[in-house]
């Protein structure tokens, strides 16, 4: 069952989709309207469950589920099939794991993994620089350390200069 994001418990479980660019006002609503019948139609097991989502700077879609009726593998390859039938119908792409979104200022950027490496190569001991950790777990994780200093990151591998 849909709900407010703000009614999940903390532990319950997301995932992150990223678009590269940032979703335009249509696509952005029509998506919101895709996602709402979808979770509203979710189960594991046959079993409803408490879902919701937030999009975030118009490019970060957050897929959250109240794990107390554990969520199925076979559920979650529905949601990711759900989200490939997004990326196909609106010609975006919200699965590739080699975009790296970062901050500078309020400035959402991205970089293709290997360009990210090289930014991070120039990056001093007093730079800051605000990366989105999409691997976060649940709503608690996500709250404390999706989008923060990349030294509190897995990306903090890449600097070099730290």
């Amino acid at each position: 069952m849909l709900v407010e994001f703000t009614k999940l418990d903390k532990k319950s479980r997301i995932w992150v989709f990223q678009s590269k660019d940032q979703l335009d006002e249509s696509t952005y609503n029509s998506i919101k309207k895709k996602i709402s019948v979808f979770l509203e139609n979710w189960k594991s097991h046959q079993k409803s469950f408490d879902s919701s989502f937030i999009i975030k700077y118009k490019t970060f879609i957050v897929v959250a589920a109240d794990e107390t009726n554990l969520v199925s593998g076979c559920s979650i390859d529905s949601l990711i099939n759900f989200v490939k039938s997004i990326e196909d119908e609106f010609e975006i792409n919200l699965l590739d794991k080699l975009d790296v979104k970062y901050k500078i200022g309020n400035a959402i950027n991205t970089a293709n993994l290997n360009e990210f490496k090289k930014i991070c190569e120039n990056i001093g001991i007093n730079d800051e620089l605000i990366v989105f950790n999409n691997l976060v777990k649940n709503i608690d994780d996500f709250e404390k350390n999706w989008e923060v200093d990349i030294r509190k990151s897995w990306h903090k591998r890449f600097l070099t200069n730290v």
